[in-house]
């Protein structure tokens, strides 16, 4: 952490403490499952599905936005998200 510059650490930080966020969202979701199905009236194996096909398809939009991100930058495909 020491040869990183003023910016790179403030950078290091901040991808830290989105990936922690994310982190910590996902295992909310887990944690309140039950809460989830009682709430949309859903059983729980059709939440615990949606939770896994979440997971499964993140490496797959990954892969595509990176994709669009190197040919057209990453604004772009950030506002295709949003």
């Amino acid at each position: 952490m020491r040869s990183l510059s003023r910016d790179q650490r403030y950078t290091f930080l901040a991808s830290f403490l989105g990936w922690s966020l994310d982190a910590f969202d996902f295992f909310l979701v887990t944690f309140v499952t039950l809460r989830i199905a009682k709430e949309f009236n859903v059983g729980l194996p059709a939440i615990l599905f949606a939770v896994t096909l979440t997971l499964a398809m993140r490496p797959v939009g990954a892969l595509i936005f990176g994709i669009l991100a190197d040919r057209f930058g990453r604004r772009t495909p950030l506002m295709m998200i949003e």
